[in-house]
């Protein structure tokens, strides 16, 4: 039998296996420490491109917008659903060109136009750029399938867009649609948009954006690094924009922009009695607009010409753009109702009128000459009917639109004025103002033009603004020329409100500017008896699920004007459709209109031709508004305008819109 072995050598036998052990461990460690710094620095772009390629990719997914309602709740605007392609250039590597190019191919547009849409593109650099909309299901699917392998980068997607049951209809009312411009991404307002995100960019779409608007959803994918999707990770429904409920009856809607373009080809066929456009009427461009008066909501509103949002579904192309945007088509963009303004002549002359009667210069009963000639401080000034008509009362020189008696009443509230001094009262303007002129309706309408209600103070910024010019025109005209005294007097004392300003302003000449929303408002308030509203095209919000919400009638204020002097003025303009300038045009009507005409001067254009009316004159239910841009007389192209679409509203027997007889 052995003995155990010594102490010594069991302590060298430990030795060895600790030994052993120590150096298993460091080695091991070593492998680590070696696998742990080859994967991080030797191999670690791969792996980060790897981990970056099976990555979770949020997708917003677009809101349905608000449809646009007329009262009876017709469509105006809805949304339909399209397949947009958009592309992601970023995901396509170095095969990017030859990716655009399939791409380009498939549908069936050229490389360039495809670059140009992804340049053109406002979105997000981490949201895909959209570049056709309305693709065939069957492309659709061909880039679904192909998705990882010939078109990286490229989405098929199914996403709500803007549609236009009735084509051009109301354009002008409810605008259209663009992306979010840098500027309005950096305002307070727009702090929860996306750039590419799309917004109203006029008519109601601006107005109502935020209601229209809706919320966005998301949709949480994760994918590998072909851009194949692994699983779905769940998304959060989108939230459609409310309903917006309108004013507007669609059907008068296109009863008047009917009527309107109508009414404008038809005076471009009637002779200029000047000789001036080679003879005829130019008539490049009009307005239209129906009232509600007893409550201030617009039944329809026209502009002529006009245009086709539908063109703006997926981004405007630039050969359209152009079109719009070039002169000769005479700017189809502009609503000519609420953003033009222009001289109104006589239809004006209502203004003139409650001033002249509230201010004591004249009596419902009490005459004033009406010559056809009126002379002062050694100026002419004519009337539009050159024979004398003599003394007659406020309420037939507003039945034969006599321009020698708002002469006259302008000259007595100059004459007072001049002797007040420091903080006189501007009669006319100051009357002109609490109509509601020279200050935008407050419509809900974007870009609504104030006008222009001339005065002292008016007339000394206007030249303190303008002083340098006309001077400098001044030394360049010709000495002992008509431009050269022009001038000079404008250099000069061009600051000063005289006579002559005040004149031409009561029959709406002169400085004075208004748009026909403006004048229809105030026709509105000699409807109804006196109630200036605020005209309004919203009527009601209604939400997804949710019970309408009104938008409330708004009143601006009440005239200053008696009751007794508003009857004055209403009975004036009954007799303008039954005897007096727009007799013949409403001859055989069987409703008893009332209404204006006019014809204002704005030289070196034609004549523009403006007819304001209410019917029925005795319990008014529609004011209507008809201006065209260089159409002579009102009498003559404005007011057939304003026969036939009431006409239509009336439900009458419909008549050919044909030149009426030149009066004013």
């Amino acid at each position: 039998m052995r003995s155990p072995p010594t102490t010594a050598a069991q302590l060298e036998s430990t030795r060895l296996r600790l030994t052993f052990l120590t150096l298993l461990v460091v080695s091991l460690f070593l492998l680590l420490f070696a696998r742990l710094w080859f994967l991080q620095v030797m191999a670690g772009e791969r792996y980060v491109n790897l981990a970056e390629g099976n990555a979770v990719r949020t997708l917003t997914i677009a809101a349905p917008r608000g449809n646009i309602l007329d009262r009876n709740d017709k469509p105006i605007v809805q949304n339909r659903f399209a397949m947009v392609v958009s592309v992601q250039p970023n995901e396509m590597g170095d095969r990017r060109d030859a990716i655009l190019a399939d791409v380009a191919d498939l549908l069936g547009m050229s490389l360039q136009d495809v670059q140009r849409q992804i340049r053109g593109s406002r979105v997000s650099p981490f949201s895909p750029k959209p570049i056709a909309v309305d693709v065939p299901t069957e492309v659709a699917l061909y880039i679904w399938e192909n998705s990882s392998t010939r078109f990286p980068g490229v989405y098929a997607e199914r996403l709500p867009v803007r549609q236009y049951p009735h084509g051009k209809t109301a354009a002008h009312v409810v605008g259209y649609l663009g992306e979010i411009g840098e500027t309005e991404l950096l305002e307070p307002e727009y702090s929860d948009y996306d750039p590419g995100d799309l917004i109203g960019w006029s008519g109601l779409e601006r107005t109502y954006e935020k209601h229209l608007r809706g919320t966005k959803g998301v949709r949480r994918y994760e994918v590998n690094a072909r851009g194949d999707i692994l699983r779905e990770l769940g998304d959060q429904v989108p939230v459609a924009g409310a309903d917006l409920k309108t004013t507007l009856d669609l059907e008068a809607q296109k009863l008047v922009e009917k009527a309107l373009e109508q009414g404008v080809k038809q005076a471009r066929t009637v002779r200029d009695p000047e000789g001036r456009a080679r003879g005829y009427y130019k008539a490049p461009a009009g307005a239209a607009v129906v009232m509600d008066p007893r409550d201030g909501g617009i039944v329809a509103m026209a502009s002529y010409p006009t245009f086709e949002p539908e063109k703006f579904v997926g981004g405007v192309s630039g050969d359209y753009w152009d079109r719009l945007q070039n002169p000769k088509n005479h700017f189809p963009l502009i609503n000519r109702v609420t953003q033009s303004s222009y001289p109104p002549g006589s239809v004006f002359k209502i203004v003139s009128a409650a001033a002249a009667l509230e201010e004591g210069y004249v009596t419902p009963t009490s005459l004033t000459p009406c010559p056809g000639e009126w002379y002062w401080a050694g100026q002419r000034f004519r009337n539009w009917n050159t024979s004398d008509s003599g003394a007659i009362t406020i309420e037939t020189a507003l039945e034969d639109s006599c321009d020698t008696v708002f002469y006259e009443m302008a000259r007595r509230m100059w004459l007072d004025e001049q002797t007040e001094g420091r903080g006189l009262r501007e009669r006319l303007a100051d009357h002109a103002r609490q109509w509601g002129f020279g200050k935008g309706t407050g419509i809900d309408l974007p870009s609504e033009r104030n006008g222009v209600i001339p005065g002292r103070r008016w007339k000394q910024e206007f030249w303190e603004s303008n002083r340098d010019s006309y001077c400098s025109q001044a030394k360049q005209a010709p000495k002992d020329s008509y431009a050269h005294d022009l001038f000079s007097d404008l250099c000069e004392r061009g600051n000063i409100w005289r006579g002559g300003d005040a004149v031409n302003m009561s029959i709406g000449q002169g400085d004075v500017q208004t748009t026909p929303l403006q004048i229809a408002n105030s026709f509105t308030a000699v409807a109804n008896g006196g109630t200036l509203f605020r005209p309004r095209l919203g009527a009601q919000l209604v939400p997804p699920g949710e019970q309408p919400t009104p938008l409330p009638v708004k009143t601006i204020r009440e005239l200053p004007v008696q009751p007794r002097h508003l009857d004055v003025i209403a009975d004036g303009l009954r007799k303008v459709a039954s005897q007096g300038t727009a007799s013949a045009t409403f001859a055989g009507f069987d409703v008893p209109v009332a209404g204006k005409t006019g014809t204002a001067e704005f030289r070196p254009k034609q004549p523009f031709a403006w007819f304001a009316a209410y019917a029925p004159a005795k319990k008014p239910e529609y004011v209507v508004v008809a201006m065209v841009e260089e159409g002579g007389g009102g009498s003559l192209n404005a007011a057939p305008i304003v026969r036939r679409i009431l006409e239509g509203l009336l439900d009458l027997d419909p008549t050919d819109i044909t030149p009426g007889v030149a009066t004013d």
